[in-house]
């Protein structure tokens, strides 16, 4: 009895551990468009989807947020809580369907800025302003997901 309730104590720390850990380590993938690989967090559940990048002060350079959605539809993004400013690549399937640069984070007092694709897409890859110049992204690229 004591030796069972020793084992169930030591799972209990190693499964409050794991949570923690991944509280503090998001999930990551790598982004391939183009020459360019991208580290990427994803964002897969709604509230990490609802939070994305806001109330962060940056983002490491060519690196991004992924949102992963499980159908394709004209999903709105805003710049809530947003400190700087990001450019959107808008991914259908494996193919770039529309990017959007240079979406300035919201001023004090003014609302943030909403955007919308110009097609239905089921993935958004969000990147630091200039990152959709600096690597060459356009419509029609294709898009990979490489091993780490």
């Amino acid at each position: 009895m004591k030796n069972r309730f020793i084992v169930g104590i030591i799972l209990f720390f190693i499964l409050v551990g794991t949570f923690l850990y991944y509280l503090r380590h998001p999930l990551t993938a790598k982004v391939r468009i183009g020459n360019h690989v991208f580290p990427v967090e994803l964002a897969v559940t709604q509230k990490e989807k609802e939070k994305g990048l806001g109330q962060r002060s940056s983002l490491a350079p060519g690196h991004g947020m992924l949102f992963v959605y499980d159908h394709k539809e004209v999903y709105p993004f805003w710049m809530k809580d947003m400190q700087f400013p990001l450019d959107f690549v808008w991914i259908a399937e494996k193919t770039v369907v529309d990017i959007t640069k240079n979406v300035q984070a919201p001023k004090p007092g003014q609302p943030p800025a909403v955007i919308h694709p110009s097609a239905p897409m089921d993935k958004i890859l969000e990147l630091n302003a200039g990152d959709i110049q600096r690597f060459g992204t356009k419509i029609g690229d294709t898009v990979t997901f490489p091993d780490k």
